[in-house]
């Protein structure tokens, strides 16, 4: 009986015309970053928009429902990236998409504000646990020489889920068409459908269906020129670091609070970025658009990201392409027509895009794969503080002086300044806790 479950495991890898399995999960990393990732934050702008016609609520007060989201990240990430490591990431992705449909069907009876922090509070935490963390983790395990070509494959559905998805949530809100609360009803019916079937799919390791990562025949043609390399690299697998440990090392936060500085910008981007232009004269509807075709293009962003990380020191390319992002950030203020929107398109989203695979690949180059799982986790607090603070102080700002301009220039200075900090990420040294 044993024999025949174990063949069962292994049976997916021994039709030769099998594509190696690793592929699917970045498939499936795909399909849940985009379903899981753009509802609750892709899309805030939009149930942003509906909420504020409705109850007349201010941007400020609306912009606590995302810092919450966020602050509860930074507190609930580590415990999320311990769980990844200890339980796997099959059962971690089961309960987060399943608290993403418990807090949509919240969010679709919502008739307070308190209402709105605990709904959204509850489907940010499902988006963290069901999606990008854990299957990060899972590529992360199954993949090395090429991690962040994976990774860019990966995380790309966050952006191409905003491009289909944004413009559609934004016309399905609309009192004339579904309605925002029957529209966040549907959106948790789908995911209590997908919850079981998708956590069926994933695979935590390779090792336990008899592969390696990347794959045994990847490694065979390369295994003769590059063999001294692998076996470095498979040295850094077998250290399991401890929380403590992990703290104590610099890189650890040079590497966390440079991308925190670069995501806040992300955080208020997608809160903020609809509504600024609705102010600077361009509808919602096609405001949503142009996001969506921001996102679009940071999707090809990432696979373009994540195969120059695989060729380039990750750190000076995180540097460069944050300080673009920033630059595009500057000039979404400068937008009153549709005619100036492609630029921003592709200079945000070329410098958003790039960095996301590398960002996360470079905690696994340092790191790891025993310990990836606390490392992201552990480093979701810092970048969740500063996503929470961006939309803040840039709704804050708005309600002051009626414009976004300074406050998106201030939080685009900062995340230059965090993004040179990633020059000083220097690899940590773990060889004697081999022994």
């Amino acid at each position: 009986m044993k024999s025949s479950r174990s063949s069962s495991r292994n049976s997916v890898f021994t039709w030769k015309y099998t594509m190696f399995y690793g592929w699917w999960l970045v498939i499936l990393a795909l399909f849940l970053n985009s379903v899981t990732g753009t509802p609750a934050f892709g899309a805030i702008g939009v149930w942003i928009d509906s909420l504020e016609s409705e109850f007349g609520w201010s941007r400020t007060q609306l912009s606590w429902a995302f810092s919450i989201g966020q602050l509860e990240g930074s507190l609930i990430g580590p415990i999320i990236g311990v769980l990844v490591d200890k339980f796997g990431s099959r059962k971690v992705v089961l309960g987060g998409v399943a608290l993403c449909g418990i807090g949509f069907g919240l969010l679709s009876l919502t008739q307070s504000l308190p209402m709105f922090y605990i709904s959204y509070g509850i489907l940010m935490m499902g988006a963290s646990g069901g999606g990008w963390l854990p299957m990060m983790t899972v590529i992360n395990n199954w993949f090395n020489k090429r991690r962040s070509m994976a990774m860019g494959f990966g995380s790309v559905g966050f952006s191409f889920g905003g491009f289909l998805m944004v413009p559609a949530l934004a016309w399905l809100v609309m009192p004339e068409n579904a309605g925002w609360r029957m529209t966040s009803l549907g959106i948790a019916i789908f995911y209590f459908m997908i919850a079981v079937p998708v956590s069926k799919l994933i695979r935590n390791t390779p090792e336990e269906y008899g592969e390696i990562p990347d794959g045994k025949e990847y490694i065979q043609k390369k295994i003769d020129s590059e063999y001294s390399e692998i076996d470095k690299s498979n040295e850094l697998d077998q250290i399991d670091l401890g929380i403590g440990q992990i703290l104590k090392t610099s890189s650890f936060w040079v590497i966390s609070i440079s991308h925190a500085c670069s995501t806040m910008l992300i955080g208020t981007m997608t809160v903020h970025f609809i509504l600024a232009l609705r102010d600077q004269g361009i509808p919602v509807n096609i405001g949503a658009w142009v996001w969506g075709f921001t996102l679009l293009f940071s999707g090809v962003a990432q696979i373009f990201g994540g195969i120059i990380g695989d060729k380039v020191p990750k750190n000076i390319a995180l540097c460069i392409f944050g300080c673009i992002q920033a630059s595009g950030v500057v000039f979404s203020t400068f937008i009153t027509s549709i005619f100036w929107t492609p630029i921003f398109v592709v200079v945000y989203g070329l410098g958003f895009g790039a960095r996301i695979p590398m960002g996360t690949a470079i905690r696994g180059e340092y790191f790891g794969r025993k310990s990836f799982g606390k490392v992201l986790g552990l480093s979701m607090a810092p970048m969740s503080i500063m996503m929470m603070i961006g939309p803040l102080v840039a709704g804050r700002m708005y309600d002051i002086t009626g414009s976004y301009d300074l406050a998106f220039y201030i939080l685009s200075g900062v995340a230059i300044l965090g993004s040179l900090g990633f020059l000083f990420a220097k690899k940590p040294d773990f060889k004697s806790q081999l022994f």
